[in-house]
């Protein structure tokens, strides 16, 4: 019974440890690729607490392996953007203007129903009050309300009744094909107002524009 009770507690503080290591989105909102390897290592956390007949290690060593390969390809889809899209996808516009997106939620095999509850639960209840929402790579969904349905702020006594959707368009040094779509953006445009910055795409960070023409750039390397 001691024997059970040691394992269990090294168990726990492997996983513990594990989780760490892995990030906070581990909490949170999960990407593909850490749902699984957060589903198969808690199914193989519980074979040695529930088996006292299989040897501790070998318990260890398949979490191990699954936490190195979760670092492992967290760092590739931080060093390459595509990768990381390649993996877990792009965000999906599902909803523009207050109308949804038949095509979109095809795609994502998402019913109506299945969208409406996930705006209900955000306060939502009318399409018409929402300017845009866009399902994540994690499967929830943002809203970005018409500029009367958002909450009350100090700014808004000068603000203009129209505020468009500002979004990244360049994240790392790549173009962010979804978002460039939405912002009515082209690479020939993103070309055009970065030689005016004096910049090539490989030395941008970030760059979030909207559809009015409006754009901020941040410099690899730039302080904030």
């Amino acid at each position: 019974m001691a024997v059970n009770a040691i394992r269990t507690v090294i168990i726990y503080v492997v996983l513990m440890v594990s989780l760490r290591l892995m990030g906070k989105r581990q909490l949170g909102d999960l990407q593909p690729i850490e749902l699984v390897v957060t589903l198969l290592i808690s199914d193989l956390a519980a074979v040695p607490m529930q088996e006292p007949g299989t040897p501790l290690l070998a318990g260890l060593i398949p979490i191990f392996v699954l936490v190195a390969l979760e670092l492992l390809l967290s760092g590739l889809m931080l060093k390459w953007p595509a990768f990381s899209r390649a993996v877990s996808g792009s965000p999906i516009v599902v909803v523009r203007h207050g109308q949804p997106l038949p095509e979109a939620m095809r795609k994502l095999r998402l019913t109506l129903d299945d969208l409406s509850d996930s705006l209900r639960k955000q306060g939502y209840f009318d399409l018409r009050d929402i300017d845009t929402a866009i399902v994540e790579t994690g499967g929830s969904v943002s809203v970005y309300p018409r500029p009367e349905k958002r909450p009350l702020q100090c700014v808004d006594a000068g603000r203009h009744p129209h505020e468009p959707l500002p979004l990244p368009i360049v994240e790392d040094g790549q173009p962010c094909d979804w978002a460039m779509r939405l912002c009515g953006w082209d690479k020939a445009r993103l070309t055009r107002t970065l030689q005016k910055e004096n910049l090539s795409i490989e030395q941008v960070f970030m760059m979030i524009a909207d559809e009015d023409g409006g754009y901020t750039v941040t410099r690899k390397g730039e302080s904030t």
